[in-house]
């Protein structure tokens, strides 16, 4: 479960907006801006994946309606197998494996799953 409360889904409620990382500037996926809105909810795990250098490429926390969500780019996909995410069905396309389900929950107020933290290293195995 994320933090919403009465966040409907494509309302921009409940995000912070983080300075783009360096490894995904002048990358078109998502936005090109310098900054990128993400539901705050899953904010940290995300601003975790940037720091292994994975390309997001959208992300939603679900806003406690439906599952959520974090799209990478095809080149990505191994290595969040690997670090143990899984995919997340698109039901219009089922060899679609670019989006993944977020680990990370809220119990209340206090974040209570950070596995994400302990993820696969590039080159590390």
């Amino acid at each position: 479960m994320c933090k919403c409360v009465n966040v409907k889904m494509g309302s921009y409620d409940n995000q912070v907006v983080l300075q783009r990382p360096k490894h995904m500037k002048g990358r078109t996926e998502g936005t090109s801006s310098s900054t990128i809105c993400v539901d705050r909810c899953i904010a940290e795990e995300v601003k975790c994946l940037w720091s292994y250098g994975i390309r997001t490429t959208g992300c939603c926390c679900g806003h406690n309606i439906m599952g959520g969500y974090i799209g990478v780019i095809e080149k990505d996909i191994e290595f969040m197998k690997k670090s143990g995410y899984r995919v997340s069905i698109n039901p219009q396309d089922l060899s679609d494996e670019k989006n993944f389900i977020p680990k990370s929950h809220y119990e209340g107020d206090k974040l209570e799953y950070h596995e994400y933290e302990n993820l696969y290293r590039k080159g590390g195995g």
